[in-house]
């Protein structure tokens, strides 16, 4: 199989010839040990790891991901930082942060999408594919974590008792949302195969707001959200790292389709329950433990990619990693000792 080919089957929950290995790193980090990593195989870069050693490599928000370019006017803080166009810059930032009322919201100058050029996406789209890679795009963020980084924690943890407020505030980022997607994907022309979309709302062990807030206020964005997705024929890919167990049905009913990163030292994630559980109903993405490749040794890293893959691979849709995005403190032989194995995987 081509690699394109591999992932498209595997996010179509069928068996490839062997699991698609995917990983993310953080954009714009250069990592040392990803450097010697590259080097160990003679690569310049991420997709020449799989031009030189057969590495697929898929991402999500990496060289094969599209997004429009916000070509408005610049968005500044009082204090004269610089921001995204929603107003945010990390640490302290955040672009409702001010808005404490609905009257607020209502006031609020919200992102246009008249402000995005959608003009290169189908040309870059075209490009990636013929580098035999899945086009990806993103991100929509239309849940709790959204919320959170629009307004900081604290205030967003007020705002979920206030239904009216965040009943408004989730349509308004709904709005923008749906524009954005249908302008997006229309620019395509069909040629974006998976949309990802982010809500992280979990600790390592508990939800950060109740189920039934979740489901009030978020479930009905999202599942609109992923129909436009899924209109356009491409795959929804959702990361949500934390203790997300209990909103899972939720997740699958509103329109995922492939579930990262799938940490096992979270609550709830236990993978021998996850492989009954998700069989024909989830794709999954991740699951190599990053506790080990930090702190294992590349025996360690070797065995826990193989049990790993024995859990999930012979039911297919799985593609395998990292339980995270690959990070500075993990020794390269250990992120080598998991391409290894995965490569080698026989079913």
């Amino acid at each position: 199989m081509t690699r394109r080919q591999r992932i498209l089957t595997a996010l179509n929950k069928g068996i490839p010839d062997r699991p698609p290995i995917s990983f993310d790193i953080t954009p714009g980090i250069r990592l040392p040990n990803l450097e010697a990593v590259y080097r160990h195989y003679g690569a310049g870069d991420k997709n020449g790891l799989y031009e030189a050693a057969g590495i697929d490599g898929f991402s999500v928000w990496e060289w094969n991901a599209v997004m429009g370019r916000y070509a408005g006017a610049p968005v500044t803080a009082s204090d004269g930082t610089e921001c995204d166009f929603w107003g945010n810059a990390y640490p302290g930032h955040f672009g409702l942060y001010e808005c404490d009322t609905v009257a607020d919201l209502e006031a609020h100058k919200w992102p246009s999408i008249d402000d995005f050029d959608f003009s290169h996406i189908r040309e870059m789209s075209q490009k990636i594919r013929e580098k035999d890679m899945v086009v990806a795009a993103g991100h929509i963020g239309l849940g709790y974590q959204m919320h959170n980084m629009l307004r900081g924690n604290e205030k967003a943890l007020f705002d979920v008792v206030d239904e009216k407020y965040t009943r408004c505030l989730v349509e308004h980022l709904l709005e923008f949302t749906s524009d954005y997607l249908h302008a997006l994907l229309r620019a395509a022309d069909g040629m974006i195969d998976v949309v990802r979309a982010d809500d992280d709302m979990g600790t390592m062990d508990r939800l950060m707001i109740s189920p039934q807030m979740w489901r009030t206020f978020y479930k009905p964005a999202w599942q609109k959200a992923f129909e436009i997705v899924h209109s356009y024929g491409a795959k929804v890919w959702l990361h949500s790292c934390g203790h997300v167990m209990p909103l899972m049905d939720d997740l699958i009913e509103a329109g995922i389709d492939c579930w990262n990163p799938l940490p096992d030292y979270v609550k709830g994630n236990d993978h021998d329950m996850l492989k009954t559980y998700r069989k024909g109903r989830l794709v999954l993405d991740g699951g190599v433990s990053h506790h080990i490749l930090v702190s294992g040794n590349p025996q360690q890293a070797a065995d826990e990619t193989q049990r790993v893959l024995d859990t999930f691979a012979p039911d297919g849709g799985f593609l395998v990693g990292p339980s995270q995005v690959l990070t500075e403190d993990m020794p390269a032989d250990n992120i080598i000792a998991m391409f290894e194995t995965a490569l080698k995987y026989k079913y």
